[in-house]
C-alpha cells in the first residue's frame, strides 16, 4: 500500500570504537541502555520502532514528533557514561507499506516492511549528519507545523541516485552542532552556477589542506559562523600563540565554503611587518598579480569582484598598527567580502568584531591528546593509570592545542604519568623533535613571537604583574605594579587593558584578570635572568608589595570572588617570612578567613606551620597564630586540641583589656568549640562576652557572628525562641552589611529551626535561598551544612531520592574540604533515612562510620548522639541485645555532660527502644527522664523527640 510516512533513522556514532575501548561486556550494558532509551522515548512522542541495527528506523504520524524524539534522544545518550553521540535524519514521502504474514513473523521477519525511494533518502540524510546532529529534507521541514526550534538550511547536497539536488534543514537546540555535513561517496553540497548545479568542493578557493584530523571546537565554529550570519564583516580571531586560531579559521572555512560563491582565501601574514609586506602576502593567497596602482586600491578591486567571498588574514599581530590603511579600506571597497583574520591583537578599526578563542574543553583536549599520541605511535592506546592521568595532564598544558600536540609527539619515550612529573620542565618537554621550524616549533618560540612584540612598558608590567598567582584584581595590580621608572608612565590599567587586547592576560566575567599557567611558567623562566642569580630588582620590590597588599585587606576582600585570591594569600605569607612575621602572621588570618569558607582546611597547613616555624615574639602575633590553629583544628574534628590552642590564643588576647575585633574572634572560636564538646553554658559565656566586645569597638561583622553563635547555642539548648531572635537579629545584621555568607549562614541555620519545630514549608523556604547563596558565592562549609540538613527535610516531603543527592554531595563536600565534623554528621543523616526506608545494612554501616569518626577524634558528645540512632535501628531489626549495649553506653556517657537536648533525644531514643525490645519499665523511666528533662530545662519544641516518645507510648500500649 502506497502512503505518506515520516521516517527518522538514528544511528550511534564511533559504536565499534566505543565497544573495543569498553570490551564486549561493559559496551553490551552501554548499548542496552541506548536500546531502552530509544524505545522508551517513543511512547513519549508517538513513534513507532520498524527496524533496527545501530540505530533505529522508525515511523511517526507527524514530522514534529520525529524532530522532538530526535533531540531528546541526543540528550538522553550525551548523559550517559560514556557519552553516546548519535546522528538522526528525517524525510517525509510517499512510500509502500507491507504488512508481513503471521508465518514470517514466526521466522523472525519485521511486522511492517517500508520501500521506495523516500526510505533510502532517509538513511542518505542521517549518513550524511555529524554526532548530535538532526537532519530534514526540504520537504520534512515544510511538513513542519510548530517550529519550535532552531532551523537552518545547509544548502542543496546531490545524493546519488536522485535526479535533483535535495536542500537540507538542521534542527536543534543550543546544544545542536549547526554545522554544514563534509561531503561523502554518496552526497556531496552543490551551487546553483550559470544555470546549473556546481560541486561545492570545486569552488575556486586558496585554501591549504588540513594535514590531520580536526578535534573539537563544535561550540567555537557554530558561534563564528553565526557572527557572520548576523551581518559581521570582519571577526578577528584573538587568542595566545598555539591556542589554535588558524585552524578554527580553515576548518570554518571549509566547512561553510559553500556559502562563499566567491571562494575562500587564506593569506599568510607572518613574514609582513609593514604596508608593503601585507599588499605582498595578500596578492599571493588571493592569487592577484599587482600593477603599477595603489597595490590596496588593487586588492580591494579584486577582493570585490570575487563578490560573496571569504578572506582569512592569518597571523596580523605585528601590523596592526596598518590595519585601518589596509583592511579599513578593503571594507569599503568589497561591501559583499567577509573578512576572517587571526592575530594576538585587536585591530580596533571600525567595523571589527572580536572573538576570543579559549583553550579546548578538557574531554576535547583529551582526545585531542589521544589522537596526536595515536598518530606518533601507532600501538599506543591509553589503559589504567595512563587513562587516568590524561585529564590532569591536559589541565597542566592549560588545554592549548599546540602545547598538547608537542606533548604527545613524546608519547614514544614517556606516558601522561611521566610527562606530568616532567611539568617542572615543560618549555624542554614541549619541543618539536620533527621538522619544523617557525615559531611554533616550541612553546617557548610560540611565547618569544609574543614577547618581542611588546613595549617596554608592557613587559615590565607583564615581568611585576607575574607575582601573583591565580590571578589579580586591578585594584591589587594598582597596588603591586609601579611603572613610576618609565618617562610617561602609564596606569597599569591601560596597560592591562593593551595585555588582555594581546592575548597574554585573560579577563572574567567578575573583572578579574588571570594568566594561562604556561604563559606565567613563561614570565617566571624570563625574570629570573634579569640580574644574575635573582630576579631584577623591580620583580623584588614588587613581591614585596604584594605581599603587604594581601597582608592588609579585610576579611570581605579575603573571600571576594569565591575566595579567589587563596593562593595569592598563601604567597604573601610565605614570602614575607623571615623578615616581616608581622605582615606574615596578617597574611595567614586573611588565607585562613578564606579557606574557612571555601576549603581544603588542610591547605593552610604550609603557611601556618611555617609562621610557627619563624617563632613569632608579639602576644599578638602568637594569638593570631593561636586562633587559626584552633579555627583548623576545630573543623577537622579534633576538639581537645582546638580547645587547647583556642584557650592558649584567648589567654594572650585578655592581657591587651583593649575591645577589639581581634579578641571577639578569639571569644568566638572558643565557645563553637565548647558548643561542640556538649559544654552549653561556658560556650554561652565565651558568645555573650564575643557579642559585647564586638558592640565595643564596632565591630559589625563580630556582631552578627556573635548572635549566630548565641543563637546555635540556645539551639543546642532547645530554647527555639532566643535562637530565633538571635538568629533574626543576625540575619538583619548581615542583609544591611551585604555580608553574602554570613547571609546564607544565618538564612540555613533558620532552617535548621524551622525543621526542628516541625515548620517544614519554611524550612524548605530557608534552605533553597540559603543553597542557592552559597552556591553563588562558593562558600563550602556553609553549602555542605545545608546539604547535609536539608536532605532530612526533604526525606519528610517524600523526596528521598533528591534526600540521597544532598547527602552524597554534602559527603563530597565535607571529604574534599577536610570537615571532620560536616563528614560526621552527614554520614549519621544517611543512616537516618537508610533506616527510615527499611534498610537495615546500609543503615547500620552509616551509623558505624559515623561514631568510628568520632571516637577517632574524642568526639563523645556526637557518638553519644550516633549511638543513640545506631540502637534504634537494631532495635527495630530484632536485634535486641546489641541495641540494648549501644544504648546503655550512650546514656551513660551523655549523663556526663551538660547538654539538656542532645540528652532529651537519647531519652527519646532510648524509650523507643526500650519498647522495641518489650522493657516496659525502662522504656517507662526513658519517657519519665525526658518529660522531667523538657520540663526543667525549658526545652522549646522537637518534632522528632515528640514522634519518637509517641511511638514508644503506642509500642507500650499494644503490648
Amino acid at each position: 500500500m502506497l502512503r505518506e510516512c515520516v521516517l527518522l533513522f538514528t544511528d550511534a556514532v564511533d559504536s565499534t570504537r566505543i565497544t573495543e575501548q569498553l570490551g564486549d561486556i561493559a559496551a553490551s550494558a552501554l548499548w542496552a541502555e541506548h536500546d531502552r532509551i530509544a524505545r522508551g522515548l517513543l511512547r513519549r512522542w508517538q513513534g513507532r520502532e520498524i527496524d533496527k541495527s545501530d540505530g533505529f528506523l522508525l515511523l511517526f504520524e507527524g514530522v514534529d514528533g520525529a524532530v522532538g524524539y530526535a533531540l531528546a534522544l541526543h540528550r538522553a545518550l550525551a548523559a550517559l557514561t560514556p557519552p553516546i553521540s548519535s546522528r538522526a535524519g528525517i524525510h517525509i514521502g510517499p512510500m509502500v507499506t507491507r504488512e508481513n504474514s503471521a508465518e514470517d513473523l514466526r521466522l523472525g521477519a519485521k511486522p511492517l516492511e517500508l520501500d521506495g525511494v523516500g526510505k533510502a533518502l532517509a538513511a542518505r540524510i542521517m549518513n550524511l549528519a555529524r554526532g548530535g546532529q538532526t537532519l530534514l529534507s526540504a520537504a520534512a521541514n515544510a511538513a513542519l507545523d510548530t517550529k519550535p526550534w532552531r532551523l537552518q538550511s545547509h544548502g542543496h547536497w546531490r545524493m546519488k541516485g536522485l535526479a535533483e539536488p535535495v536542500e537540507l534543514f538542521e534542527a536543534g537546540d543550543g546544544d545542536a552542532p549547526f554545522a554544514p555535513p563534509p561531503d561523502s561517496p554518496k552526497a556531496y553540497r552543490v551551487l546553483k552556477s550559470d544555470g546549473g548545479w556546481k560541486p561545492m568542493a570545486r569552488l575556486r578557493h586558496g585554501l591549504p589542506a588540513e594535514r590531520d584530523g580536526f578535534v573539537g571546537r563544535g561550540d567555537a565554529l557554530k558561534a563564528l559562523a553565526a557572527r557572520f550570519d548576523h551581518g559581521a564583516r570582519l571577526v578577528t580571531l584573538l587568542g595566545i600563540g598555539g591556542i589554535g586560531k588558524t585552524r578554527l579559521a580553515l576548518r570554518y572555512a571549509h566547512d561553510w565554503l559553500g556559502d562563499y560563491p566567491g571562494g575562500a582565501w587564506f593569506c599568510d601574514l607572518s613574514s609582513a611587518r609593514s604596508v608593503d609586506g601585507i599588499v605582498h602576502a595578500m596578492a599571493q593567497g588571493l592569487d592577484v598579480p599587482l600593477g603599477k596602482a595603489d597595490p590596496v586600491q588593487q586588492l580591494g578591486a579584486a577582493i570585490a569582484g570575487r563578490g560573496e567571498c571569504l578572506v582569512i588574514l592569518d597571523n596580523f599581530e605585528q601590523v596592526v598598527r596598518h590595519a585601518d590603511e589596509t583592511v579599513g579600506q578593503w571594507l569599503d571597497q568589497a561591501p559583499q567580502a567577509r573578512l576572517l583574520a587571526t592575530s594576538r591583537e585587536v585591530m580596533g578599526i571600525t567595523g571589527e568584531e572580536n572573538f576570543v578563542l579559549a583553550p579546548l574543553a578538557g574531554d576535547e583536549a583529551v582526545h585531542l591528546f589521544e589522537r596526536r599520541a595515536a598518530a606518533a605511535d601507532g600501538g599506543w592506546s591509553p589503559c589504567g593509570p595512563e587513562r587516568a592521568a590524561l585529564p590532569q595532564l591536559v589541565k597542566m598544558l592549560d588545554c592549548l592545542p599546540l602545547a598538547i600536540e608537542l606533548a604527545a609527539a613524546r608519547i614514544r619515550i614517556m606516558g601522561p604519568t611521566s610527562m606530568l612529573e616532567h611539568m617542572g620542565e615543560r618549555f624542554k618537554l614541549l619541543a618539536s623533535r620533527g621538522g619544523r621550524r617557525d615559531r611554533q616549533a616550541t612553546l617557548r618560540a610560540a611565547l618569544d613571537w609574543s614577547w618581542d612584540l611588546l613595549s617596554d612598558v608592557e613587559q615590565q608590567a607583564l615581568l611585576q604583574l607575574s607575582v601573583f598567582e591565580s590571578g589579580f584584581t586591578l585594584e591589587a595590580a594598582e597596588a603591586v605594579v609601579d611603572l613610576s621608572n618609565i618617562g610617561n608612565a602609564r596606569w597599569i590599567g591601560d596597560v592591562v587593558q593593551t595585555l588582555v587586547e594581546k592575548s597574554l592576560v585573560i579577563t572574567t566575567k567578575t573583572r578579574r584578570f588571570l594568566f594561562l599557567r604556561t604563559v606565567l611558567d613563561y614570565l617566571i623562566d624570563r625574570r629570573e635572568p634579569l640580574s644574575g642569580d635573582r630576579p631584577a630588582a623591580l620583580v623584588v620590590d614588587a613581591i614585596a608589595r604584594h605581599s603587604h597588599y594581601f597582608a592588609g585587606i579585610g576579611e570581605s576582600d579575603a573571600v571576594r570572588d569565591r575566595c579567589a585570591d587563596i593562593d595569592n594569600l598563601m604567597l604573601a605569607c610565605l614570602r614575607a617570612l623571615p623578615s616581616h612575621v608581622g605582615l606574615a602572621v596578617r597574611a595567614l588570618r586573611n588565607l585562613w578567613t578564606a579557606l574557612r569558607m571555601s576549603g581544603p582546611f588542610r591547605a593552610v597547613d604550609p603557611a601556618l606551620k611555617a609562621v610557627e616555624a619563624a617563632g613569632p615574639s608579639e602576644p599578638s602575633h602568637i594569638a593570631a597564630v593561636a586562633w587559626v590553629a584552633a579555627g583548623v583544628l576545630h573543623q577537622n574534628g579534633s576538639l581537645s586540641l582546638a580547645l587547647e590552642r583556642g584557650h592558649e590564643g584567648l589567654k594572650l588576647e585578655l592581657a591587651d583589656l583593649r575591645p577589639r575585633p581581634e579578641l571577639a574572634r578569639m571569644h568566638l572560636v572558643v565557645a563553637d568549640i565548647l558548643r561542640s564538646l556538649g559544654r552549653l553554658r561556658e560556650s554561652g559565656e565565651q558568645a555573650q562576652r564575643a557579642l559585647q566586645t564586638a558592640q565595643a569597638c564596632g565591630d559589625q561583622l563580630g556582631m552578627l557572628q556573635a548572635l549566630n553563635s548565641l543563637g546555635a547555642l540556645h539551639y543546642a539548648a532547645g530554647h527555639n525562641d532566643l535562637a530565633r531572635q538571635c538568629y533574626e537579629q543576625g540575619l538583619l545584621l548581615a542583609r544591611q552589611a551585604g555580608h553574602q555568607q554570613w547571609i546564607g549562614g544565618l538564612l540555613g541555620n533558620l532552617a535548621s529551626l524551622s525543621y526542628t519545630e516541625g515548620h517544614w514549608q519554611e524550612s524548605l523556604l530557608y534552605y533553597e535561598e540559603a543553597l542557592a547563596l552559597a552556591e553563588a558565592i562558593g562558600d563550602r562549609q556553609w553549602e555542605g551544612n545545608n546539604r547535609s540538613n536539608f536532605a532530612l527535610l526533604q526525606h519528610e516531603l517524600g523526596q528521598s531520592l533528591s534526600a540521597f543527592e544532598q547527602l552524597t554531595k554534602a559527603l563530597s563536600i565535607a571529604r574534599e574540604i577536610g570537615h571532620g565534623r560536616l563528614e560526621r554528621f552527614a554520614l549519621c543523616n544517611l543512616g537516618i533515612i537508610h533506616a527510615a526506608l527499611n534498610r537495615q545494612p546500609e543503615a547500620v554501616q552509616s551509623f558505624e562510620a559515623a561514631i568510628e569518626l568520632c571516637a577517632r577524634n574524642a568526639d563523645r558528645h556526637a557518638e553519644n548522639a550516633f549511638r543513640g540512632y545506631l540502637a534504634l535501628t537494631l532495635a527495630r531489626n530484632g536485634q535486641a541485645k546489641r541495641a540494648g549495649a549501644e544504648l546503655q553506653v550512650a546514656l551513660a556517657s551523655m549523663r556526663e555532660m551538660d547538654d539538656p537536648p542532645a540528652t532529651l533525644l537519647l531519652l527519646s531514643q532510648g524509650a523507643l527502644v526500650a519498647a522495641l525490645l518489650t522493657q516496659a519499665s525502662w522504656a517507662q523511666a526513658c519517657l519519665d527522664d525526658a518529660e522531667r528533662l523538657s520540663a526543667e530545662s525549658q526545652i522549646g519544641q522537637n518534632a522528632e523527640c515528640q514522634r519518637l516518645c509517641a511511638e514508644a507510648r503506642t509500642v507500650l500500649a499494644l503490648g
